[in-house]
């Protein structure tokens, strides 16, 4: 059971999750969150099923057991951008001080700065932002009908 009981809302089972109807106690934070959402995750020069990718690696280090729930990480050994930019966003989720200017230099060799912006924004501000919210509440797994209809959700990105 959540920290916080969630809110009841109407819509389809994502735009109701379980993240969403406790986000939903508070209307104008959910409406914010979900933008943030769409405009870092579906938009921009990254591709989604990377950033889904990154979303996935990080929510069991974070511990949301509701994120894990989404979705397992599974590395793509011939993607070398994407295997980067995974391990890009470990380091953000162990500790952003932590990483060096050489380890920047790397990231540097396969994205540029816009790319960089665009990587660092979806990890601190959706991915883990979110998944911190999820630890921090407790949020269980979510439901067999929620993980189907994001990942119909995903698959249609």
């Amino acid at each position: 059971m959540p920290r916080i009981a969630p809110a009841d809302l109407e819509g389809n089972a994502v735009q109701t999750s379980l993240l969403a109807r406790v986000l939903g106690r508070r209307p104008e934070i959910l409406k914010a969150f979900a933008e943030l959402d769409a405009a870092t995750r579906f938009h921009g020069r990254l591709p989604a099923p990377m950033k889904e990718s990154i979303r996935r690696a990080t929510a069991g280090h974070v511990g949301c057991e509701y994120c894990v729930s989404l979705g397992t990480y599974e590395p793509n050994p011939d993607d070398r951008r994407e295997s980067l930019a995974v391990a890009f966003a470990l380091m953000i989720a162990d500790d952003p001080k932590e990483i060096s200017d050489a380890q920047f230099d790397v990231l540097r060799e396969e994205f540029d700065e816009d790319e960089i912006v665009e990587l660092v924004a979806y990890t601190c501000f959706v991915a883990i932002a979110g998944e911190l919210f999820g630890a921090t509440l407790k949020l269980e797994p979510a439901p067999s009908e929620e993980i189907e209809a994001y990942q119909s959700v995903l698959a249609r990105r």
